[in-house]
């Protein structure tokens, strides 16, 4: 589209849905094109999540065309599919500062805006959420009111949770006015795996309804129709015809009734069929084909490179740069292709995070070895306590956030049984731009809880790297390693491995990286960089101080921490998790049990909702910075 045309001048006005309805149904092809080219355009210039919004536009428009948000309830699972729904909710001159500090957040957010019902960071929610606000809806409803229709908009392979099902088997059971679109684009973040993801694509590639689509289902589409009685049954029997030209067992089970598959890149034909749907009466299901990075031909063909992207020239598409720096995520992923090559019995686990946990080289070199269990994240723990108590060893790879959707398993099936699963941590602490819903500030506390459960941190890549290879080998309990979102300079892995120590490595003791005399500040995981940064600035006001990297959180090294606060006029902890339940906490009650008393400043995040924004001004803002910690330490000892 001509960017000065006057087309484009009349969709650039468009930010409401009142706004959209004014448009002619012929229209609105034309308007996806223009709304794909601005999302497209405002990404690349501020970054965000790209493949996914390109493939939703035509779904969001024709949703916003047909029903009237916020009164019928439209509720995002998964929640970065929402930026074309930002932009149609008033927030489009705002969407140029979307995962930024201060700026629109990446996700659904109520706070932002009454079409947002709920925060949205996780999936396989929103059929439980669409029940509820269908449900509610009729207990409230009265008499000679209109109801509104409660919609799930399911897309990126949240269909396959567990929680999905359990809200269709409920809602269909009840037989629940509602309508649960189905945005299938065979694509989670990574490639969709599993029985489901293989019906689907049975379902869309039906010859029956190929056939039926070019022959029945056209011909009763052309039966005039007569009077708003007869219009209505027409309707009905179209609807029906179509869905009973395709397998639709597999939802009619659960109660639901299927219609479809249908383009979703056809916004003309989802806008025809969601105005002929029949009264939601009854639990619906709308299977909508869409493809991932629609409308841009790099995204089209890498969806997984453009779902996430920084800044980049729509034209080139991401250029990768040369780095000698490597991410903790493909250091974990090379790390375990190293040992499952010295070990058989290695097994990687993750839950629909193959690329983001940086396990394509281990499941390119051990395919048989290498689990992607979807975004099933109880199943995939649940899972790993059988393999380690069958004998095998396998490491859980997931991010801080999704071992949440595990706990109950983590509890009854691995630590309660004391199970030697290895659970790996990535995005523990501050996330930055993925927010509130992402940010791993609470795996410390809830495993710290359990019994048998070790918990180790990681200060830097050779640290993580020493660490993997001692749970290889270590059978005793449930073990964890836990590391941010970081990069550390390239170093041969290999080498490292294979380097001979004149002391047998021990995670469960306490490192002193540097003597002091007057403050012992104890570091947690790769906080420990700027645990050194303290010491030198304290160094300038003649304040001597012992830096201590604590490794092990869960049990602490509590006989060296006693040992090192010995005539210490501060102790001082600093973590990338909560207070509460951190580092901090666990010292405290440690020191109290030893009855040892000693002044404490506590570094970390406080138990409040920590919004999105760069990592860097995060921790400027919670005073998580080098100078701002000497500075409070300061003032500590000046009392």
């Amino acid at each position: 589209m001509v960017m000065n045309s006057p087309l484009y001048a009349k969709f650039s006005t468009i930010d409401s849905p009142e706004a959209l309805k004014k448009l002619k149904l012929a229209e609105l092809p034309a308007f996806c094109n223009y709304l794909r080219e601005f999302i497209l355009q405002t990404v690349a210039a501020s970054g965000g999540h790209l493949s996914s919004n390109l493939g939703s536009i035509e779904i969001t428009v024709a949703l916003h065309y047909v029903f009237n948000s916020p009164f019928d309830r439209i509720v995002w699972d998964v929640g970065h599919q929402c930026y074309a729904h930002k932009v149609l909710t008033s927030r489009k001159d705002a969407l140029s500062t979307i995962r930024k500090t201060g700026g629109l957040s990446g996700f659904p957010k109520r706070s932002e805006s009454k079409h947002d019902l709920y925060n949205t960071g996780h999936a396989g929610t929103a059929i439980s959420q669409a029940m509820g606000e269908a449900v509610a809806a009729s207990l409230l409803k009265k008499k000679g009111e209109k109801q509104p229709v409660a919609i799930a908009v399911v897309g990126d392979a949240s269909i396959v949770t567990g929680m999905s099902f359990e809200a269709m088997n409920h809602a269909g059971g009840l037989r629940t006015p509602m309508l649960v679109i189905l945005n299938d684009n065979e694509m989670s973040i990574s490639k969709n795996v599993g029985a489901i993801s293989y019906r689907l694509t049975q379902l869309i590639n039906t010859r029956l309804y190929r056939r039926s689509k070019r022959g029945f289902v056209n011909f009763i589409a052309k039966i005039p129709l007569v009077g708003s009685v007869i219009n209505r049954i027409a309707k009905r029997f179209r609807m029906t015809m179509k869905s009973l030209a395709t397998d639709h067992q597999f939802f009619g089970e659960l109660g639901f009734r299927y219609l479809g598959p249908i383009d979703g890149h056809d916004v003309t034909r989802v806008v025809n069929v969601l105005e002929s749907l029949p009264p939601i009466e009854e639990p619906i299901l709308l299977h909508i084909v869409t493809k991932k990075g629609f409308g841009y031909s790099f995204a089209e063909k890498d969806p997984i490179e453009y779902h996430g992207v920084g800044v980049f020239d729509t034209a080139q598409g991401i250029q990768k740069k040369a780095s000698n720096n490597r991410s903790l995520s493909k250091i974990v992923g090379e790390t375990l292709t190293h040992l499952g090559r010295k070990d058989d019995k290695v097994v990687a686990i993750t839950p629909a995070m193959k690329e983001g946990s940086g396990l394509t080289s281990f499941a390119t070199a051990f395919p048989e070895r290498f689990f992607d269990a979807g975004i099933a994240e109880q199943h995939a723990t649940a899972f790993a306590g059988a393999l380690a108590s069958a004998g095998v060893k396998p490491f859980l790879c997931i991010y801080s956030t999704f071992l949440q959707r595990g706990y109950d398993q983590l509890v009854q099936d691995i630590a309660l049984m004391d199970l030697p699963v290895r659970i790996v941590i990535d995005r523990a602490g501050c996330v930055g731009q993925d927010g509130e819903t992402h940010q791993g500030f609470y795996d410390i506390a809830f495993m710290a809880a359990l019994p048998h459960i070790r918990i180790l941190s990681a200060r830097d890549a050779e640290e993580l790297v020493r660490m993997l290879a001692f749970m290889r080998t270590y059978d005793e309990h449930p073990i964890a390693v836990r590391f941010p979102k970081k990069e550390f300079a390239i170093f041969d892995i290999a080498a490292l491995l294979k380097k001979k120590s004149t002391k047998p490595y021990n995670p469960f003791e306490a490192e002193l990286l540097q003597p002091g005399s007057q403050v012992l500040l104890l570091s947690e995981g790769t906080f420990a960089a700027k645990a050194l940064e303290v010491r030198e600035i304290l160094a300038t006001k003649k304040i001597s101080t012992a830096v201590m990297d604590v490794r092990a959180l869960h049990p602490l090294p509590i006989a060296q921490i006693l040992k090192s606060v010995k005539n210490k006029k501060l102790l001082v902890t600093i973590e990338n998790h909560g207070l509460t339940g951190g580092l901090a906490d666990l010292t405290a009650k440690a020191l109290a049990k030893e009855s040892v008393s000693v002044k404490h400043l506590a570094f970390g995040y406080p138990s409040e909702v920590v919004p999105h924004g760069s990592i860097a001004e995060i921790e400027e803002a919670y005073g998580l910075t080098p100078p701002k910690i000497a500075h409070e330490i300061l003032k500590k000892l000046r009392r």
